[in-house]
C-alpha cells in the first residue's frame, strides 16, 4: 500500500508539472499574438495629442500598437531617407518638409491636415515679463539682458519660422536694421530641440522667451505673446506677405542648400512608399484624419476639415483615404 500510495503521488505530481508547463509561454511569444507595430515619426509638436489619438486608436485595434517618435519634422524626414529607419508616417509640421525632403522617392502624397500659429512663449521668470505685450515684444528681445531662443532651422520648422517672424517684424514694424539687432543679440547656445530641456531652461531663467506654437504653448500651460496675424503665419490671407521673407536651409544632399519661404502653417503627413506596414498604418491615418481632428482641436491646433490633397497627388492616395481626403485647388 505504501509502494502503491507513492506511486500514486509521484503520478500526481508528475501530472501537475506537465500541466503546469503547457500554460507556460513558448519563447514568450505563444502566450499571445504578437502585435503590429507602426511607426511614425513626428514633429515634437504633436507629442500631445498624438499619444491620445494612439491610445484611442489602440483602443478598438489591440492588435495595432502605434510606435510614436517625435522629433524637429526635417530630422523625422531624415531619418527615413538618409538613415534608412524602417517607418510607416511622416507627419510634418511645415509640408514643405515632405514636398523638398521626401517626394518623390519617399513619398507620392502630401494631406494637409491642421494648422497653427506661432507665439513666445515666457513665464514669471522671464526678464520684463510684467513689461513685453504685442506691440513691444521686439523691443523686448533686443535688448542685452534677454536671452531668447528657438530650435535649430535645419531641424525643425519652429526654427526657421522664429527667423523668419523676425524678419517679417522689421518690415511690418517699419523699423530697418531691426532683424540684424535681433539677430546680433541672439546666442547660438539658445538653439535647443528638446521640450524638456526647453522647459526647463524657462523654469529656471536661464531662458526668458522662446518661439513655439500656439498649441505647444497651450499644453504647456505658458504665458504667451500673441504676434500680428503677418507674423504668426496662421493666415491663408497673408501667404504672399509671408513670403517675403526667406533663409538658406541644408538640403537634401550633402554640402547643397534650400531656400524656404514664409507661408502659412500647414502640417503635412505621408504614407512612407516602403511602409512596412502599410495596411495597419493606412487603417491610423484613417482613425487620425477623422476621429483624430478632435484630439487635434481640443489640443489647440486649428484642424482641416476635411483634410486636404492637391488634385495632382489624388491618383497616388489609397482608396482607404479618398473618403476622407478632399482635392485642393491650386
Amino acid at each position: 500500500m505504501k509502494g502503491v500510495s507513492v506511486m500514486n503521488f509521484r503520478s500526481i505530481v508528475l501530472l501537475c508539472l506537465c500541466v503546469s508547463l503547457s500554460f507556460l509561454p513558448v519563447g514568450y511569444a505563444a502566450e499571445m499574438p504578437e502585435k503590429t507595430e507602426v511607426i511614425v515619426f513626428h514633429a515634437g509638436s504633436l507629442n500631445g495629442p498624438f499619444q491620445k489619438i494612439a491610445k484611442a486608436f489602440e483602443a478598438v485595434h489591440p492588435e495595432i500598437k502605434v510606435v510614436l517618435e517625435g522629433s524637429g519634422s526635417r530630422e523625422a524626414a531624415r531619418k527615413v531617407t538618409e538613415m534608412n529607419r524602417p517607418c510607416d508616417i511622416v507627419a510634418s509640421a511645415d509640408y514643405e518638409t515632405i514636398d523638398s525632403l521626401m517626394k518623390p522617392e519617399f513619398a507620392k502624397f502630401n494631406v494637409f491636415f491642421a494648422r497653427n500659429k506661432a507665439v513666445l512663449v515666457y513665464t514669471d521668470k522671464s526678464k520684463y515679463a510684467d513689461e513685453i505685450n504685442e506691440d513691444n515684444w521686439y523691443e523686448i528681445l533686443a535688448r542685452p539682458d534677454v536671452e531668447y531662443g528657438h530650435t535649430d532651422p535645419n531641424l525643425d520648422p519652429g526654427g526657421y519660422r522664429a527667423v523668419l517672424s523676425m524678419q517679417l517684424a522689421e518690415k511690418y514694424y517699419q523699423l530697418p536694421g531691426l532683424y540684424q539687432r535681433l539677430e546680433k543679440n541672439f546666442h547660438p547656445t539658445n538653439i535647443v530641440n528638446n521640450g524638456k530641456e526647453i522647459q526647463e531652461k524657462l523654469r529656471i531663467g536661464q531662458l526668458d522667451y522662446f518661439f513655439m506654437y500656439e498649441s505647444s504653448a497651450k499644453q504647456g500651460g505658458y504665458s504667451y505673446v500673441k504676434l500680428p496675424e503677418q507674423l504668426d503665419f496662421s493666415s491663408l490671407g497673408y501667404a504672399d506677405y509671408y513670403q517675403q521673407a526667406v533663409l538658406k536651409l541644408t538640403g537634401k544632399a550633402e554640402g547643397s542648400f534650400v531656400e524656404v519661404k514664409g507661408q502659412p502653417i500647414i502640417y503635412g503627413l505621408t504614407l512612407v512608399n516602403n511602409s512596412p506596414h502599410r495596411q495597419e498604418a493606412l487603417e491610423f491615418l484613417e482613425f487620425l484624419l477623422t476621429d483624430g481632428q478632435d484630439y487635434m482641436n481640443k489640443a489647440g491646433f486649428i484642424p482641416m476639415n476635411p483634410p486636404q490633397v492637391r488634385e495632382d497627388e489624388k491618383l497616388f492616395l489609397p482608396m482607404e483615404l479618398q473618403h476622407v481626403v478632399k482635392g485642393l485647388q491650386e
